[in-house]
C-alpha cells in the first residue's frame, strides 16, 4: 500500500480512461495492427475489416487519449502507436491475443 501513498487521483483516472478505451475489441484489433508499424486509415480499415468511418472514429479516440501519434501526408493520415507507450501496449496486446 505504500506505493499508493502520495499518488494523485488523476493518475488513476487516466489509467481508467486508457483501460476503458482498450475494452473495445475493434480498438484492440487496430492497436494490434499498428504494433506492426505505421499505417494509413484506409490500410488499417482493410487490415481489420471494418468500415473506414468507424476506423477513423476509433483512431481519433485513441489519439486524443495519447495512445497514438499521427501525421498527415497529402490527403492520407498515418497512425502509429505513441512511442512512449509502445512497448507496454504492444506487449500487452500481443500477450492477450496469442
Amino acid at each position: 500500500m505504500d506505493a499508493l501513498r502520495g499518488r494523485d487521483v488523476a493518475v488513476f483516472e487516466r489509467a481508467a480512461e486508457v483501460f476503458s478505451l482498450l475494452s473495445s475489441s475493434s480498438r484492440l484489433r487496430l492497436l494490434a495492427a499498428l504494433c506492426d508499424g505505421e499505417l494509413c486509415v484506409g490500410d488499417l480499415a482493410a487490415a481489420v475489416d471494418l468500415p473506414q468511418p468507424s476506423v477513423s472514429q476509433q483512431l481519433v479516440l485513441m489519439f486524443r487519449a495519447g495512445l497514438l501519434a499521427r501525421r498527415r501526408e497529402g490527403s492520407q493520415v498515418y497512425y502509429r502507436v505513441e512511442p512512449k507507450s509502445r512497448d507496454f501496449l504492444c506487449r500487452a496486446v500481443q500477450a492477450l491475443v496469442v
